[in-house]
């Protein structure tokens, strides 16, 4: 007890609690209602129906099925998860919060190792908790591989930054730890390798900076690149693995069309990360307070609120009337936080998504959104009164804070509802076909690829995963039926993902609205059933984009998406009740 008091005690350590506590409160609303979605059926499917149930062979499994992907951490984390749980999500998605967690955690150390004020390293490690700009990591199982991987980067950081301090004795031990971070986290997500980079460029410069010469001599300069150079290997070596495993190398006007796309990503992620999350933020509040709040959703961002405010309003250190004072320590962060944003959006550059699923990238992209955002924060706060900046901080990053586990939870509510609804749906399809033969493929016809952000079946490898997991057998093809789906003289065509063609033969469409299993031999069965039965396909689903789903927050994706939205469908309601 006496030992547990000291450590509590520390400065260091309260902080971390408070972290904890944080990230708890913000979990607890939806955590116990997730599952599995997308990826995760076909993921687990290969698990469960591999012939070796050893962690090896289920290793090996995932990674043959898998192929086209070299991310064996992430193949390692989701197989031991397997041998762990089973097919519990629940004990998935605990896994998943201790990882955000221990991110946060090690972040706040990294910052602190910089010699960084208290009040500074908890803002940006609150702001960054909390920013819903990358919610689909907490929520997906698949997606998780993302908090390991800044887990990774974080603690890599931290033993470089450990070497650095011992010129002699142990540099070698932390050097090489730190490098086995960088390798853990670029073969875990390709995320944040260019953090690593951009890190290097910031401790190089810095060392310059600290040195007490007007100009530094070129044996100095040697010597600080010296110091980087393990990263930059480290970072160089990952890219070249994984550039000689891609099937070719792409050619000069493919290299121009990726530089043009990632730039394209990045101006949007601006409007996305700093217009749609930050800017209107107010609005989206008011717009989940008055579509999907209700008591405990209301209770738990009130609560977090109240929290924030109190701890950084009285913290020691005068949050902001001594760290946030310093103006050009202030301009410092925002730069620092633009150019971490720009270079976690510039490897990894998929459409930028608000609350879908594509959001899962802007893990490493929303660590320089929390950072430029507490610099801003304390640069406006310098020119109020001195009685006023502690309480003119604390409020603006509590309502940050507020704002942010508001839409967090709100988005949960529809992943939540769509694991309820590919319940309901794979249990009436088994009670309706009691055996599919080896070989068949089954269409699902009757519903939406999406539920508000979160999918719930919208591609072949997440259906055919969820069927393979419950009639026991792996060769089943399975796809849903779209607005964008055709019949062709050679069998089923659906183009909303991924072109596939389904042959006519062993070809069942299963109606979910229906209730009913058809059976299209050939090409005047399939039309008979499409121009006959499944005439409302294309307006039973509200309009979607691809990546970010259905519109349920009032965002910016959906009024400049190129895809109208559908006459006549529904849109899509509050989620406390099982959808149908």
């Amino acid at each position: 007890m006496t030992s547990t008091l000291r450590i509590l005690s520390r400065p260091q350590a309260r902080d971390c609690l408070f972290l904890a506590l944080v990230v708890i409160i913000s979990i607890s609303f939806y955590i116990s209602g997730l599952g599995f979605y997308g990826d995760d059926w076909a993921l687990l499917a290969s698990m469960k129906l591999s012939p070796d149930q050893s962690l090896a062979g289920m290793f090996a499994e995932l990674t043959h099925y898998h192929d086209n992907e070299i991310r064996p951490i992430q193949f390692l984390q989701i197989a031991v998860l397997y041998k762990i749980f089973g097919l519990n999500p629940l004990g998935y998605h605990l896994a998943n919060g201790l990882f955000l967690l221990t991110g946060l955690v090690l972040l706040y150390f990294v910052m602190r190792k910089l010699r960084q004020p208290r009040v500074l390293a908890l803002s940006v490690c609150t702001v960054y908790a909390l920013l819903p700009n990358y919610s689909t990591d907490r929520f997906w199982i698949s997606s998780s591989v993302a908090n390991v991987s800044m887990c990774l980067f974080f603690l890599g950081i931290l033993a470089h930054l450990r070497a650095l301090d011992r010129r002699k004795y142990g540099y070698w031990g932390w050097e090489t730890f730190a490098i086995l971070c960088v390798i853990g986290s670029g073969f875990a997500y390709e995320v944040f390798l260019p953090l690593f980079l951009l890190a290097a460029a910031i401790l190089f410069i810095s060392e310059l900076h600290a040195d007490t010469r007007r100009s530094a001599s070129v044996r100095t300069i040697g010597k600080a690149a010296l110091r980087q150079a393990p990263i930059l290997i480290s970072v160089a070596v990952i890219g070249l693995i994984k550039a000689l495993w891609a099937p070719r190398v792409p050619a000069d006007l493919e290299v121009i069309s990726y530089l043009f796309w990632t730039g394209r990503a990045i101006l949007k992620a601006v409007l996305v990360s700093y217009g749609y999350h930050l800017l209107l933020m107010p609005a989206t509040v008011r717009y989940a307070l008055i579509h999907y709040a209700n008591p405990a959703l209301v209770a738990t961002a009130a609560l977090t609120g109240v929290l924030v405010f109190v701890r950084f309003y009285t913290l020691p250190d005068k949050p902001a009337s001594s760290a946030a004072r310093s103006r050009a320590r202030m301009f410092a962060y925002v730069g620092c936080g633009i150019a971490l944003f720009v270079a976690g959006y510039s490897l990894f550059p998929l459409d930028p998504a608000e609350n879908g699923a594509n959001n899962r990238t802007a893990i490493a992209g929303t660590l320089g959104v929390a950072v430029s955002v507490v610099g801003l924060l304390g640069l406006l706060t310098s020119f109020a009164p001195e009685v006023w900046r502690r309480a003119l901080f604390s409020a603006t990053i509590a309502l940050i804070c507020v704002g942010g586990v508001l839409i967090i939870d709100a988005v949960a509510k529809f992943w939540i509802a769509s694991y309820r609804l590919q319940a309901k749906i794979l249990s009436e399809i088994h009670e309706h076909i009691k055996f599919i033969p080896d070989g068949s493929t089954l269409i699902l016809d009757g519903v939406c690829p999406y539920y508000g952000p979160a999918p719930v079946f919208r591609s072949p490898w997440d259906l055919s995963g969820a069927l393979s997991l419950l009639y026991g057998h792996a060769d089943i093809g399975a796809n849903i039926v779209t607005r964008s789906a055709t019949i062709t003289e050679k069998g089923l065509a659906a183009t909303e993902e991924r072109p596939m063609t389904y042959p006519f033969g062993q070809l069942y469409v299963y109606h979910y609205g229906r209730k009913k299993t058809y059976v299209l031999p050939d090409f005047a069965a399939a039309q008979s059933y499409f121009n006959d039965t499944s005439t409302d396909r294309a307006s039973r689903c509200p309009a979607d984009v691809y990546g970010n789903g259905v519109d349920v927050l009032n965002g910016l994706i959906s009024r400049f998406s190129r895809r109208a939205a559908t006459p006549g469908a529904s849109p899509v309601e509050p989620v406390d009740r099982d959808p149908e």
